[in-house]
């Protein structure tokens, strides 16, 4: 019972990380528009709720295949975060134009958005539920104890009784003849015990 419950609760657990990965990913597309700069961040959030749904699918086949898919979609996520904060990142070091209708010139990009501001923010906290959610399923994965290959069933064996070889009798001529037959043991004799006589009486003086 406590085991079926504890894969249960793995396979939800990954499954769950993958749908929340994904969501991440929609969220600057919902918030900032197709024409968000956040919107690339879409890809790489697929790519890791597709191995976390991997891993509820193959976490049968073993442990390390399991950490393997994992590890992948944490690298995904996290390159998916980076390139969000990239953003910001390259605005404060080389500047941003003026606010529209101010033409933009010297090659710098446009300010954020509100949208592309929420929906960084929104997606870097999927990310990061995610890959908690995910390690959770991981770690139920590794507390699983191995399983063992059940040993196969042992013939059972049967003891013949040990007959010890007929004796043989030497004929005269000194080769081997027939078994002897066993003679009949007869029965212990026993001395029977005869009644004791009685004494003879002594004949009475004459006068």
């Amino acid at each position: 019972m406590n085991r079926d419950a504890a894969a249960e609760r793995l396979v939800w657990a990954f499954w769950v990380a993958a749908a929340i990965a994904f969501a991440g990913g929609l969220l600057p597309l919902l918030f900032g528009g197709t024409s968000s700069r956040m919107a690339n961040a879409a890809i790489p959030f697929t790519i890791a709720a597709l191995a976390m749904g991997g891993c509820a699918l193959v976490h049968r086949q073993g442990r390390a295949i399991t950490a393997i898919l994992y590890f992948a979609a944490g690298l995904a996520l996290v390159y998916g975060m980076l390139a969000m904060f990239a953003v910001p990142l390259e605005l404060a070091v080389l500047g941003t134009c003026a606010a529209p209708p101010a033409p933009c010139v010297g090659g710098v990009g446009r300010p954020l958005t509100v949208g592309e501001n929420t929906g960084m923010g929104f997606a870097a906290g999927f990310a990061l539920v995610a890959l908690f959610v995910g390690f959770f399923g991981l770690m139920v994965v590794f507390r699983k104890p191995a399983a063992q290959p059940t040993p196969p069933p042992r013939a059972a064996t049967t003891v013949a009784p040990r007959v010890s070889p007929p004796a043989v009798v030497a004929s005269k001529d000194g080769n081997g003849s027939a078994p002897a037959e066993a003679e009949p043991e007869l029965p212990a004799h026993v001395e029977e015990e005869l009644p004791e006589l009685p004494a003879p009486e002594s004949d009475p003086p004459t006068t």
